[in-house]
Order: structure tokens, then sequence, then C-alpha cells
């Protein structure tokens, strides 16, 4: 069976982007085996503004739907905390480019 060229390529970029990610994730649990306040602060601030948004701000927004706006609120935490993870990886990825990995 032959193998093409281009195929051999295909599997050699695959297996260095695995490699790639498997070495900052590394890198990024050992960071947070030494700072453990970041994980503590990125498991606890979705629970903090969902307790907040549901029985804090639940009654003062009216949609006019059954169940108010409380059924937008998980979705809406969701994209609120992958915006807020996206941003600290951004910072990380900006600082690893300018010091060295």
């Amino acid at each position: 069976m032959l193998v093409s060229v281009s195929e051999v390529e295909r599997v050699s970029k695959l297996s260095n982007s695995i490699s790639d990610s498997l070495v900052i994730t590394k890198r990024q649990i050992l960071q947070l085996t030494r700072v453990p306040e970041v994980l503590i602060f990125s498991t606890i601030q979705p629970v903090m503004f969902v307790l907040l948004f549901r029985y804090v701000f639940g009654g003062s927004i009216d949609t006019g739907q059954p169940g108010g706006y409380v059924q937008l609120l998980m979705p809406g935490i969701f994209v609120q905390t992958v915006a807020f993870t996206l941003a600290g990886t951004a910072v990380g990825l900006s600082s690893d480019m300018q010091k060295g990995l």
C-alpha cells in the first residue's frame, strides 16, 4: 500500500499539534498547583453569578415569558464563563510569547 507524502505530513502535523497541546496543558496544570487561588476563583465565580442573578436580580427583570429570564440565565452564565476563561488564556498566551515558553 502506497502512502502519499501529504498523508504523512498531515499525520505529522496532527501529532505535533497534540503533543504541543499536551505540553501546554501540563504546564498550565503545574501553574494551577502553584497558585490555587486561580482554580478556586474560576470555580466559585460562576456559582456566585448564578446565585446573584437568580435570587438578587431574579424578580426585577420581566421578559413576559413563563419562567422569566431564568430560562436564559444558565446559557448566559456559561457563555460568560467561557469568555472570561478565553480572556485569561489570551493573557497567558501573550505572556508566554513575550517571555518565551
